[in-house]
């Protein structure tokens, strides 16, 4: 579930490249100018480009929002992915027991990175009806009282000029699935904010991006997730944790903005191709680790 984050983020930054196409201003490498020498010509050069993205960003901080709110286009961004483990071998008699514990599925939440997990004890019936939505829109199981719910906030992801922060919710089940009766866990994404800090062209185009420059809420962006951890049997009696994750990001951008991004199609598929590239990079450490504390704990018991 760490992947919403650092999808997003790489997502923003793909955007940012078509910059260059359209308006002839590079972020990146306007950053890298600055921390070493560069002639006379190429200061001139960006000293220009970054004058006509200043002005193209101050038209469209001035352009009136309700002529242009109709013509708003929506990117949408998909990616899916399929991690097993190593094989585990028998006996597996107690693994119900190890995932009914709360410290094995926050395991899998805290990840690679060492997110902080907060457990949601206060649970009212808004994020109870949140969660019932999010499970219907993802196809995942139907919630129970025994559902966990967890504020998952990330060590955020850095680019040259950007940090993206996030905290995500996420609920998390136990469901038996398969002939043999195997645990699986479900993580659901309900909801999560994001915030950028860094160099002001990024943070202004990520604002833009995900409409945190309005004082509203912007409800008509919308990201899905549902990660399914379960067993998988083997013929020798050795078992493997299969991750199946998808995550799916809706972004509305503002028909200004469509202006410096030259082929939608081509933006989709860049977005899709990080989304999946991030879910590859980001689940086979967390199920390297899930499978390690597995064996130490039936070692122990």
């Amino acid at each position: 579930m760490t992947t919403v984050v650092q999808s997003l983020a790489i997502i923003i930054l793909a955007l940012c490249c078509f910059f260059h196409q359209c308006i002839g201003f590079s972020p990146l490498a306007a950053l890298h100018r600055r921390g070493g020498s560069s002639t006379r010509t190429e200061s001139r050069s960006c000293y220009s480009s970054r004058k006509r993205f200043l002005l193209f960003a101050k038209a469209t901080d001035e352009e009136d929002p309700s002529k242009t709110k109709d013509a708003a286009t929506t990117l949408n961004l998909y990616g899916e992915a399929t991690i097993r483990s190593e094989s585990v071998p028998p006996p597996h008699d107690k693994i119900h027991e190890f995932f009914a514990l709360p410290e094995s599925a926050s395991l899998l939440l805290r990840g690679s990175n060492n997110n902080e997990i907060v457990e949601i004890t206060n649970v009212d019936d808004d994020l109870r009806d949140a969660y019932q939505q999010q499970c219907r829109k993802v196809d995942a199981s139907e919630p129970t009282p025994d559902d966990l719910f967890y504020d998952v906030t990330t060590s955020g992801v850095r680019f040259p000029g950007l940090q993206i922060m996030s905290i995500a919710t996420i609920g998390t089940k136990v469901i038996k699935e398969g002939h043999a009766g195997f645990p699986a866990y479900e993580f659901v994404l309900i909801r999560d904010a994001t915030y950028a800090t860094g160099s002001r062209v990024f943070v202004w185009f990520f604002n833009k991006v995900t409409g945190k420059d309005k004082d509203n809420k912007r409800e008509d962006q919308a990201t899905q997730s549902l990660n399914r951890i379960r067993v998988l049997p083997i013929e020798d009696g050795s078992i493997e944790f299969e991750c199946n994750a998808n995550l799916s990001i809706n972004i509305k951008i503002p028909a200004v903005l469509m202006k410096i991004i030259p082929n939608k199609e081509k933006a989709e598929k860049t977005g899709g191709d990080s989304l999946c590239a991030t879910l590859k990079g980001d689940i086979p450490c967390a199920l390297s680790g899930f499978r390690q504390e597995y064996m130490n704990w039936r070692n122990r018991s």
